[in-house]
């Protein structure tokens, strides 16, 4: 039976009406451009490392290269408030930092939507009062 269902699977990945991997390269990269177009709009320095249908934020100024980076550079304790808000808005977002997420073929565009406005939400709460900077904003892609 285990095979059946593997042999099933492979054959709708490979199905090119269903187009599997374009579409959760398209609903990855929307993602990606709403997150980072929102994360700029508030001010909120973060990378986001992406691969097709999975991603993760890092709140830091570049990419991190390994997880000592990670350790030295990424604001876990604005991660955690981000993913807390995020999951109180219905966007379940592993709560753990710098846990990736990803994106299946049951999503649609409109789940993205929904997550972008969530998100949009959330930064407006989590950066409300915080632009007392006198550096501007900095974006790391």
């Amino acid at each position: 039976m285990s095979v059946v269902a593997a042999l099933a699977c492979l054959n709708k990945l490979m199905d090119r009406q269903l187009d599997v991997y374009g579409k959760l390269e398209r609903l990855g990269r929307r993602l990606e451009d709403g997150q980072r177009d929102l994360f700029a709009r508030y001010g909120v320095t973060a990378c986001i490392s992406r691969l097709g249908s999975a991603s993760c934020v890092y709140f830091c100024e570049r990419e991190p290269a390994d997880w000592w980076d990670i350790l030295e550079h990424h604001d876990h304790a604005f991660d955690l408030r981000y993913r807390r808000a995020l999951i109180e808005r219905g966007i379940y977002h592993f709560p753990v930092p710098v846990k990736q997420g990803s994106i299946s073929f049951a999503h649609t565009n409109a789940d993205i939507d929904r997550t972008l406005e969530a998100t949009d939400d959330a930064l407006r709460e989590l950066t409300r009062g915080a632009k007392t900077s006198s550096q501007p904003p900095s974006i790391a892609r």
